[in-house]
């Protein structure tokens, strides 16, 4: 039989096979009556299998929170226009005169109507997505569809962009949001709750704060000269970060927002994160209600209104990348009723 150790020299100087390590052929055993041969292992110690061969990667994506862009599902939305306009002129028609009493040769009485323009301008912004040959194939190894992910951020970014421009507008121009605009009456206080604090978090009363909702209808009410009524459609924002006051229970159960159904069946509660301090990201420096009419004959109180929600520019193919440019356009918020708005700070 032939034996390793006596032809590993000759494998090694006529062949130039060597073989470190190696003690032994697999069929060598031990000679009758000789102690058993012990024979070390070939190769090195193993720990087992690579760790990749027994990992598993879920298939879901799952994306990271952002705050909710709400103002157009709150305020409404409209095109107007498009991306080579730059201004929008409302007509603002008003009726006036006046009568006296009849009589067949009386020339007393005059009726007349009056036309105003009232202007707003467009606003434009634009992002890029990128992206990488190699960089995507990398990705798509794992699952991932890198270049829509890349266009899904871009359009993110953008309607990010333009929920701000629709609460805050654009700082130079006739751009205004909806809780900055000029036009919008001046906002009155909170009642007192506790001590001297107004804010809703001061209590746990219901019927403290309800009595805000009151107030603010009040005013609303006499804005409009008798326009509205208890049963008149109104939305009602309130920041998102006081939402849970919603469900404030006096001694008897009754939740605050079973009262406000009781008095105003048509009122619709809606919550606005950039309302409040804590989730505004600086924009807002006191915590913010408002109550309006959605719409007074016929006609609109406010909307949000774009030039276009999203254009898709070229793509420009380089050597090993790619980038194409996405843009988006927008007015702000139009005030078309100012009166038709009651504000409250202090909550």
């Amino acid at each position: 039989m032939a034996s390793f150790r006596a032809e590993a020299p000759r494998l090694a100087m006529d062949w130039g096979i060597n073989l470190r390590g190696v003690t032994h052929y697999t069929d060598e055993k031990g000679v009758a009556l000789d102690a058993a041969p012990v024979f070390g292992a070939v190769t090195a110690p193993n720990s087992g299998i690579p760790a990749i061969l027994n990992t598993t990667v879920d298939p879901q994506l799952i994306r990271q929170l952002i705050t909710p862009t709400k103002s157009e599902e709150i305020y409404g939305s409209e095109k107007k226009g498009d991306r080579t306009n730059k201004t929008v002129m409302f007509p603002v028609i008003e009726s006036s005169g006046y009568a006296v009493a009849y009589g067949d040769y009386e020339q007393g009485g005059d009726s007349s109507a009056n036309a105003n323009w009232v202007s707003r301008q467009s606003f434009h912004f634009q992002t890029w997505a990128k992206y990488g040959d190699l960089e995507s194939e990398m990705m798509g190894t794992a699952s991932i569809p890198w270049v829509a992910e890349q266009r899904t951020a871009g359009v993110s970014v953008l309607a990010k962009q333009q929920n701000l421009i629709n609460l805050f507008g654009v700082s130079g121009l006739e751009n205004y949001g909806a809780l900055n605009d000029p036009a919008l009456p001046a906002a009155i206080t909170a009642s007192v709750k506790t001590g001297t604090a107004t804010a809703w978090t001061s209590t746990s009363d219901p019927n403290a704060v309800y009595q805000d909702f009151v107030n603010l209808f009040a005013a609303l009410n006499k804005a409009l000269m008798g326009n509205i009524d208890n049963q008149t459609r109104l939305k009602v924002v309130v920041p998102s970060e006081l939402s849970q006051v919603m469900n404030y229970a006096n001694t008897y159960g009754v939740t605050l927002a079973a009262l406000i159904k009781q008095s105003w069946p048509n009122m619709e509660i809606v919550f606005l994160p950039e309302a409040g301090v804590t989730m505004s990201g600086g924009y807002t420096s006191a915590n913010v209600m408002q109550m309006f009419a959605p719409e007074i004959d016929g006609v609109e109180t406010v909307s949000t209104a774009f030039t276009e929600k999203l254009t898709m520019h070229r793509i420009e193919q380089y050597s090993t990348n790619a980038r194409q440019k996405m843009s988006r356009g927008g007015w702000g918020t139009i005030w078309k009723r100012p009166m038709a708005v009651a504000q409250m700070v202090g909550i």
